[in-house]
């Protein structure tokens, strides 16, 4: 008996494992089979997790996977699909961290700019008008963030008026003809003065003598007798617009940047490095030269008032006070500009002037909160000039005074300035005698024009610059390796 029981004990042992060992091996078989079909379930409920707009858990199964490329474009997706969610819920800041982090996926930079937009909108709406000017001011050329900028300056003055009235003057002064400023201006000028005319009761308050008045009269009617955009340079070209309309080149033409000789009825001209652009009389544009880049693509352009180049772009101001471009950088600031009266540009950066005279730029090194009220300004790679009524010249740099100022803008030590011209090597200023003025980064790179005398014209360049005298007569000067300075014989417009 005690044999049998040992017997059978020593069966149920064998039987045991053998069922374990079958149980291992069918749990290792099925284990092998779900590890190989793993990928495929996991990319399927991330699948289903990501339409379900189910993001985080998109994002954790999507990083469990192998990062195939495939893996990764869907796990960028659902990063995506959170950082909008962030946006939606009104957690802008954590939304423009996710975003940043995806780099160039899909619109994540503008998605960032709208929500940095958002944040500047939160401080407007709290009355935090100080932070909220800070940020739109940053993001110029986003959506209406420039005139946002202005709304926040003008709250910031109506608060200032009820403790410090000349202050407050100042800032809606600043504004120019936003919204209704200058007309808050002038009642708190005639208010403090004591004056029934609103244009003294301002001068006033301006500290504008009558014979300041006289001044910017006399630049005013100076400036009005000058030709616009006769006169232009590239690198290694130059280009010169005739009173019939039509334009004369010299110099390099390695990419048909001289290719003018069949343009007529041209109103102004500008040159960027290595392309010449012409505005016609009836609003259209033309381009030649080097392409690469879409810089020459205007032949669209219509209802143009006025024309700029950068070294690689071609820059267009329309009638309605907005501005088009085309080129190398892609400029997404310059879509949001409007009000503008003015353009310029050179080397990277491309500038303007609203009807106010506010500066913008293309280049947050070009530009200036306190430039306000400007007549012209001009640019090149990492700074801006500014051509006030009284014939000052304001500069973003200054290093182009070999100055340490830590100030936003400097004043040139000119006076009576009707024109100013600036490239990457220094700045000319034209005088209402005639005369020019030069300011140069490196003494290498300096260019004489002090015996020139009856100017009404000027053109700075990189490596040459020239003047338009009143004669019509043309001086080029700097290198000449291209033939670049060979104008002696030209005959330009002079009005």
């Amino acid at each position: 008996m005690r044999k049998r029981k040992v017997a059978l004990s020593k069966r149920f042992v064998r039987w045991g494992i053998a069922l374990s060992t079958l149980l291992m091996v069918a749990l290792c078989i099925i284990g092998a089979m779900y590890w190989k079909k793993r990928p495929a379930i996991l990319a399927e409920r991330a699948e289903e997790a990501l339409a379900a707009g189910n993001y985080d858990r998109a994002i954790t199964l999507y990083d469990s996977m192998e990062q195939t490329e495939e893996v990764a474009e869907s796990l960028l997706a659902a990063r995506y699909g959170a950082a909008t969610e962030l946006y939606r819920a009104g957690k802008y800041a954590e939304a423009e961290t996710a975003f940043a982090a995806l780099g160039d996926y899909a619109d994540a930079r503008t998605q960032i700019l709208a929500c940095r937009y958002a944040i500047a909108e939160q401080a407007m709406q709290s009355g935090d008008y100080a932070a909220a000017k800070e940020q739109f001011y940053a993001l110029f050329g986003y959506a209406d963030a420039m005139t946002r900028y202005n709304d926040a300056l003008y709250a910031i003055a109506a608060e200032t008026e009820a403790t410090d009235a000349e202050a407050a003057f100042e800032q809606f002064y600043a504004l120019g003809s936003f919204s209704d400023a200058a007309k808050r201006a002038e009642q708190i000028a005639i208010r403090l003065t004591g004056m029934a005319d609103p244009e003294d009761a301002v001068n006033v308050m301006l500290g504008v003598s009558e014979e300041e008045i006289r001044l910017r009269n006399k630049l005013e009617s100076a400036r009005s007798a000058l030709p616009q955009q006769a006169l232009a340079v590239g690198f290694y070209h130059t280009v010169g617009r005739r009173a019939d309309g039509t334009v004369v080149a010299a110099g390099s033409n390695s990419d048909g940047q001289c290719n003018v000789s069949g343009w007529t009825n041209i109103v102004a001209i500008d040159c960027g490095a290595y392309h010449t652009v012409g505005l016609k009389a009836d609003g259209t544009v033309v381009a030649v030269g080097r392409n690469e880049s879409g810089q020459c693509y205007v032949s669209d352009w219509t209802g143009i008032v006025a024309i700029a180049c950068t070294d690689y772009d071609t820059i267009g101001l329309k009638a309605d006070g907005t501005v088009v471009h085309t080129g190398y950088h892609a400029y997404e600031t310059l879509g949001g500009w409007s009000d503008v009266a003015f353009i310029g540009g050179g080397s990277y950066a491309a500038v303007a002037l609203t009807s106010a005279g506010q500066l913008l730029s293309s280049h947050p090194s070009s530009r200036s909160e306190g430039v306000r009220g400007a007549i012209t300004a001009d640019a090149s790679t990492g700074y801006a000039v500014a051509l006030m009524p009284n014939g000052t010249v304001r500069t973003t740099s200054a290093a182009l005074l070999k100055s340490e100022a830590a100030t936003d803008e400097i004043l040139l030590p000119w006076q009576e300035i009707v024109s100013i011209s600036a490239s990457s090597t220094g700045v000319l200023g034209l005088s209402a005698d005639g005369t020019v003025e030069t300011i140069w980064f490196r003494e290498r790179d300096a260019i004489d024009f002090s015996d020139v005398s009856d100017i009404i014209a000027i053109a700075a360049g990189g490596t040459h610059s020239a003047v338009l005298q009143k004669d019509g007569t043309v001086v080029a000067r700097g290198q000449n390796d291209a033939g670049e300075c060979n104008v002696s014989g030209w005959q330009l417009a002079t009005n």
